[in-house]
């Protein structure tokens, strides 16, 4: 530790003392101080005095503090009042607003950095916190403090927490929005288990708290800090505080409350545990620490932000703490450890803070007129250095040439090696470079003093200038790029900018002359059409008309519609009115003959036949109107590409979500991202972003694998311009790789590259094989600290960014997409919606970092499998005919691996072949999970912009002084459909009107409309979400996306907002993907089907007969959910009159299948029935019912028929997909149906199961695994009472005879149709050697035997004989 008595400079501009001070974080250099003058400085640390002085009023200013977001506004306090005030007004300092809620004076004020809040903290112990954005008192915070509330301050990871200190000596943790405390901590009370609680004859008031930003808890952790009126400066852990009152497992331990050796010299000193067991810190005098009242405490915001931690006192001194060697476990240490400076002045401290400037980091307001500035790198020892960035720190100790104030670089060596120098009046630490910058841009005068720069010095960077100035603006148009950065985004140091809102043209950095250039801006972007046209007017006609010529498809559609011929569809449509017909008169009939002898057999027959024809109504009229769509990529290119010119695609975002990389092996993860690395399209228009919601350090690893593999694939692909672009599916295709490729280098760089992949293959291979065992004390990286996801369970929030623009390129030098790892932050006691609350993860941190206007998703299995199929779907997306109400374009699914005969109905190919198509005739198909690129808007929960807005209320004056000429009026109908459309539309209001507003305008406007409550706390997000066409805000700090990128995906993110509600994907459902596109369409969007000849994307489907049942009960319990909520199709969006009916129908059949699971397991046990006791469903048939039979008979195939034709499916592929519609059916549906109603009432929920993506090294050997599952006993059981059924039948007509042979064809047949629908099931039971689950035979035997025996004891369905009338019939025979 070093004592340093540092020659402050001095900051001229209050009359009286100042009394407060801040640092602005977005403009670095920039401190507003405060004073008893009632006067408010605004200096800039590059310069002499004040630039701007406010005479805001008479009264003393007691604090200040910046708005959240726009530090263009500013708070103080006054008294009893709080008035905001606007630094670009000029010379008009008016208060734009006021609030007067506080009853007694105001001690201290505090913004939110997250929100709209500002808490006001008074003499009366009492707080108020106000709402700025809704201009009202949002809650007051009493009963915590019996006297005066000195302090206040916000928990920045907490929306909703706030911490107050007082001279009661008590510090109170708040939730403000239910008004109560959460913790209070008295500090006077005796500490009984230390020796040393500081100055004994000083009270422990509470003076001053500090809590550290969300970017600096990788080296605070989430303390506050307490300057105490005993000297004491105390450390609290807040998590440690809070988790004795609330209900987590567990609380992380930070680095400071770990345990202490015994023999550590500390150990007595510094730890101390208060009456409920939570660790503290206490660095009082015995460490070094004040010897009078410490009033102020502040983080540092220099060099590695919250390294320190700086307080002062009226002992008149500053003293400067490190946070980083607070005692840890195993470690000794001794007083100087913890105390890394100490600053001696000449009054006492006042207030501090520090600015995130490499030099001249610390204002200290003292009880002077002026306020002391302390530039720490003027000391003569090393300590004194603390105020540079780290890494300049070590090259400046090194070298000894000090570092610029501007970009944070070294000066440099002039010609004869000593420091360049570019002010000899105060030694400006200006390099080289930045100086040159000034000197093109018209400054020649120092920045500090003003001296005009020395005339050699002018005269070399002028003809430097003149000479590179073409370079120079090239290289400066390319320095907006996001960098990357390590794993951790917290440990990124920041990127140096220089803010060009500091200087004017002149040269003088005052900040009078940001009004200037507002006013400016806003006169550009007023006179920026005119300018357009001026310009396009002095383009000589001949050139335009050469412009027209050269894209003559620019102006012709990018894609059309290709409706049926009327040939295939007039019949088709036909038939299913008929069949409608048929099926009317064949209910009538079954109604209508009832069979008396088996009554209980007929009711149940005719009710399951009644809900098939539901069923069947539900599923066939969706398809009334199928239609194809044909794209043309070439015009989209003549459109958006011409050549010499920057591609004006739109950008792209990928989401790839994985959970368990044992489930879902990284190797085919790393075939996904590879596949979408190397998409034929714009590399800077493509971002592919994975989420690892498993925190997996295995995931991780791979992918820093697969990164390093892209930079010599994505080059050979777009060589040779392979398919697919997946390197396992590539190598693997069993083709002549050698056709239509000329090129004579090919033959060797694929064999190179196969054996590169061999090789990467055999890495990632070895990852998975050392991740199989998990060690004991977790996994550890390379630089021997623990990996953050140890804990899958409660882990922080994880960034990496891969290639990308300033991230490594291929081996051809060329850009690579970037690409994201991402792992969002969980902890016990939050709720993670699964899949949907990743994705939603997902959409936060890609309009953080990249905003692209397009989401396209994909689940790990599934690789693109045609490079271009961004640009099929943009072929929608970016027509202007039809893209402006496309909210989605949904590819179908098609899967690699499937057996040949496609046992279990894998590939689905009637649903995406002909329900699909019928869809997109309606109003678009529904969203199916992957495989689907999204408009970001429409996520956001917009509504589309060509439908109609509600009309504004127009007031009763207007209407009675300007009567309309027709006056239209509106029914109640009406009127709740507008209301009811206004519900839909999640939008706060619309994105064109915002437009129209000018920079003020619209900053106020958007703090107006709550939303912060819909989108979350991040004005960097909320400012993305009014982008439509993508892109990240100019007024975004690149060097802080990545901090804001972390904090949107912290777990509590979420809370009381409207993601998963109505914006993002929609929570309440393991299926999100129906639920969220269902959202969509009751907004007004519509969606569109792309079915390129190639297949878009491939993936992988369980084969196995367990894992498929699996597959479907979540798939039919995500159904039964939704049926069970308020989003049910049958009744939700009803009265907005935006869905329509036939799409209706389609999401009501989407939720309802599950439930004839009921019907169908009843309908396949009646031929066993009948069989077994010989009574029938049926009556004796007249001509009339053999004519409806066998009309109906002939519909049912003539429909299927015609669907084949339109449609192109094979008849086999419509003939398994019957039959695991009865497989399903009577096995995953039924249990969904269970598990949905026991999870509504009794709140039994059931976990999500990943399915298994990796397949058996044999082709097809999973195909023949037997898994056991309750889901196989079922159709078990029923394909062994319809055998039993068959063997009793026909032994019952052999003893019978010849007449009993008609009537058991119709009951045999029956039962036949159970049997060979359920054939699939009963042939993967028994497996490869013929082998079945012993388990399942027993229980399957077992019902099957005790139904039979059951049956035939009870005959429930036949009529009992009385035994009168068998007598009287008896009697009657004549012998």
């Amino acid at each position: 530790m070093g004592d340093a008595e540092l020659k402050p400079r001095r900051l001229r501009g209050h009359t009286a003392t100042a009394t407060c001070c801040i640092a602005s974080r977005e403009r670095p250099g920039v401190i507003v101080t405060a004073g008893e003058d009632g006067c408010i400085c605004w200096f800039d640390l590059r310069c002499k005095d004040a630039q701007l002085i406010i005479e805001v009023g008479n009264e003393p200013v007691t604090s200040l503090c910046l708005k959240s977001g726009n530090e263009d506004f500013i708070y103080a306090s006054f008294g009893k009042e709080v008035k905001s005030f606007d630094v670009r007004m000029g010379a008009s300092w008016k208060a734009l607003e006021c609030y007067n809620y506080n009853k007694e004076e105001i001690d201290q004020i505090a913004c939110n950095t997250k929100s709209s809040f500002l808490a006001c903290a008074d003499d009366g112990g009492d707080v108020k916190i106000i709402d700025t954005r809704q201009h009202c008192l949002y809650k007051t915070l009493r009963a915590g403090h019996s006297s005066i509330c000195s302090t206040v301050q916000f928990i920045p990871w907490k929306p909703w927490e706030v911490i107050t200190g007082g001279l009661d000596s008590k510090l109170v943790m708040w939730d403000f929005s239910k008004g109560r405390p959460l913790k209070i901590i008295d500090f006077g009370l005796p500490d009984m288990n230390s020796s040393n609680t500081g100055q004994c004859y000083n009270p422990a008031f509470v003076h001053a708290i500090a809590v550290p930003d969300v970017d600096m808890l990788d080296k605070t952790d989430k303390i506050c800090v307490v300057a105490r009126g005993d000297g004491v400066i105390d450390v609290v852990n807040i998590e440690s505080e809070l988790s004795t009152i609330r209900s987590k497992n567990s609380t992380k331990a930070w680095k400071g409350s770990q345990s202490i050796p015994k023999d550590n010299p500390l150990a007595g000193e510094m730890e101390t545990l208060d009456l409920n067991g939570g660790k503290r810190l206490h660095l009082d005098y015995s460490l070094g620490g004040h010897t009078a009242a410490a009033s102020c405490v502040a983080f540092s915001l220099f060099g590695e932000k919250g390294k320190y931690i700086i307080s002062g006192g009226n002992d008149k001194s500053v003293k400067v703490w490190d946070c980083s060697r607070f005692p840890r476990t195993g470690q000794t240490g001794t007083n100087s450890d913890l105390l890394h400076m100490n600053i001696n002045l000449n009054r006492k401290v006042n207030w501090l803070c520090t600015s995130p400037t490499e030099s001249e980091n610390l204002v200290v307001c003292d009880t002077s007129k002026v306020v002391k500035k302390q530039q720490q790198n003027e000391a003569p020892s090393r300590n004194s250095s603390i105020g540079v960035v780290l890494g300049s720190w070590f090259r400046m100790m090194q070298s000894g040439v000090p570092v610029c104030n501007t970009c944070g670089d070294q000066v440099g060596l002039n010609a004869n090696g000593e420091a360049f120098v570019a002010c000899h009046e105060c030694s400006f630490p200006i390099c080289k470079a930045c100086f040159d910058d000034e000197i093109k841009d018209g400054r020649k005068a120092c920045l500090r003093c003003g001296t005009t720069y020395d005339e050699n010095l002018l005269d070399d960077a002028e003809t430097k200038v003149s000479a590179n100035q073409f370079t120079m603006a090239a290289h400066l148009g390319d320095s907006q790029s996001v960098q990357d950065v390590g794993l951790h985004a917290r440990h990124v140091s920041s990127v140096s900018t220089v803010d060009s809102e500091y200087n004017d043209e002149s040269g003088n950095p005052i900040w009078k002359n940001r009004v200037e250039s507002w006013k400016d801006k806003k006169n550009k972007k007023k006179k920026s059409a005119p300018k357009v046209e001026k310009e396009a007017a002095e383009i000589p006609q001949e050139q335009q008309m050469e412009e027209k010529q050269q894209s003559p498809d620019a102006a012709e559609p990018l894609s059309t519609i290709v409706p049926l011929p009327k040939s295939k569809l007039s019949p088709y449509r036909t038939v299913i009115i008929m069949r409608l017909i048929i099926l009317g008169l064949f209910f009538h009939y079954r109604v209508t003959n009832p069979v008396d002898s088996a009554f209980g057999l007929w009711l149940t027959s005719v009710i399951c036949e009644i809900w098939f024809a539901f069923s069947w109504v539900l599923d066939q009229f969706p398809k009334w109107t199928p239609i194809n769509r044909e794209t043309y990529p070439d015009r989209l290119s003549a459109r958006f590409e011409r050549e010499g010119e920057p591609s004006q695609l739109a950008a792209v975002d990928f989401f790839v979500s994985t959970v368990d990389p044992l489930k879902e092996p990284p190797l085919i993860t790393a075939n996904t991202v590879l596949s979408i690395l190397a998409l034929d399209y714009p590399v800077d228009k493509v971002s592919c972003y994975v989420s690892d919601d498993g925190a997996a350090m295995l995931s991780f690893e791979s992918l820093v694998e697969t990164a390093d593999f892209a930079r010599k694939w994505v080059p050979f692909c777009k060589k040779y311009a392979i398919e697919p672009r997946a390197p396992e599916f590539y190598f693997s295709q069993k083709i002549d790789y050698l056709k239509d490729k000329v090129q004579p280098s090919f033959v060797k760089e694929r064999r190179a590259m196969k054996r590169d992949y061999e090789e990467y293959k055999v890495r990632v291979n070895a990852l998975v094989a050392k991740a199989q065992k998990t060690p004991e004390e977790g996994w550890t990286m390379q630089d021997g600290t623990s990996w953050p996801g140890n804990n899958t369970r409660d882990h922080p929030g994880m960034i990496q960014v891969f290639l990308g623009h300033s991230g490594a390129r291929d081996i051809e030098g060329n850009e690579l997409p970037r690409l994201v790892y991402v792992s969002r932050e969980k902890r016990p006691g939050y709720q993670h919606h699964k899949k949907a609350g990743a994705e939603n993860a997902l959409i936060r941190v890609s309009a953080v970092l990249t905003n692209a206007p397009y989401i396209l998703n994909l689940d790990c299995d599934h690789y693109v499998n045609n490079s271009k199929a961004v640009r099929e779907a943009m072929c929608f997306m970016m027509d202007p005919q039809v893209g402006r109400d496309v909210c989605y374009v949904q590819f179908p699914q098609r899967f690699d691996g499937i057996d040949r005969s496609d046992r279990y109905a894998n590939r689905n190919t009637v649903f995406f072949d002909v329900n699909m198509k019928g869809l997109d005739g309606i109003q678009g198909p529904v969203y199916v999970g992957t495989g689907c690129m999204f408009y970001r808007q429409a996520l956001y929960g917009y509504g589309p912009p060509t439908m109609p807005n509600l009309p504004k209320n127009s007031s009763s004056c207007c209407s009675c002084c300007c009567p309309s000429k027709k006056k239209t009026t509106k029914d109640l109908s009406e009127v709740y459909r507008d209301a009811k459309r206004e519900e839909l539309d999640a939008a706060i209001f619309n994105l064109k009107e915002i437009d129209n507003y000018d920079e003020h305008e619209r900053s106020m406007l958007i703090s107006q409309m709550s939303f912060e409550k819909t989108f979350g706390l991040s004005s960097v997000f909320i400012e993305s979400t009014l982008m439509e066409n993508g892109g990240v805000p100019d007024s975004v700090n690149p060097s802080t996306l990545i901090k804001e990128a972390i904090h949107v995906i912290s777990c509590g993110y979420e809370e009381k907002t409207e993601w998963g509600k109505e914006i993002g994907w929609i929570y309440g459902s393991v299926t999100e993907d129906i639920l969220t596109g269902f959202k969509m369409h009751c907004r007004g969007w519509r969606s569109i089907y792309c079915m390129p000849l190639r297949p878009a994307f491939k993936g992988s489907a369980p084969i196995n007969l367990s894992d498929r049942l699996h597959q479907v009960l979540r798939w039919a319990l995500g159904s039964v959910e939704i049926f069970l909520s308020r989003h049910c199709p049958l009744w939700y969006g009803f009265g907005a009159g935006r869905l329509r009916w036939l799409q209706r129908l389609a999401y009501i059949n989407t939720i309802v299948y599950p439930f004839t699971s009921l019907p169908l397991i009843a309908y396949c046990s009646l031929p066993a029935i009948c069989l077994l006791t010989g009574k029938f469903i049926i009556p004796t048939l007249s001509n009339l019912a053999s004519a409806l039979f066998l009309g109906l008979f002939i519909s049912i195939i003539l429909t299927s028929v015609l669907e084949l034709r339109w449609s192109g499916v094979s008849i086999e592929d419509l003939w398994r997909n019957e039959q695991f519609w009865v497989i399903g059916g009577v096995s995953a549906h039924l249990f969904a149906v269970f598990q949905g109603f026991l999870k509504m009432l009794a709140g039994i929920d059931t976990n999500f199961t990943v399915t298994a993506k990796a397949a058996d090294d044999a082709e097809f050997g999973e195909l023949y695994i037997i898994k056991w599952t309750t889901l196989l006993i079922p159709p078990t059981t029923l394909i062994i009472v319809n055998m039993v059924g068959v063997v009793a039948g026909f032994s019952d007509a052999l003893n019978k005879g010849y007449e009993a042979w008609g009537p058991l064809f119709g009951k045999v047949f029956f039962a036949f149709w159970v049997i060979f629908h359920l054939y699939p099931f009963l042939k993967g039971l028994m497996g490869r050697q013929n082998r079945t689950p012993t388990i399942v035979v027993l229980w399957s035997v077992l019902l099957a035997s005790v139904f039979s025996l059951v049956w035939v004891k009870i005959n429930p369905f036949v009529r009992p004989i009385d035994g009168s009338t068998v007598a009287q019939n008896c009697i009657s025979i004549d012998c």
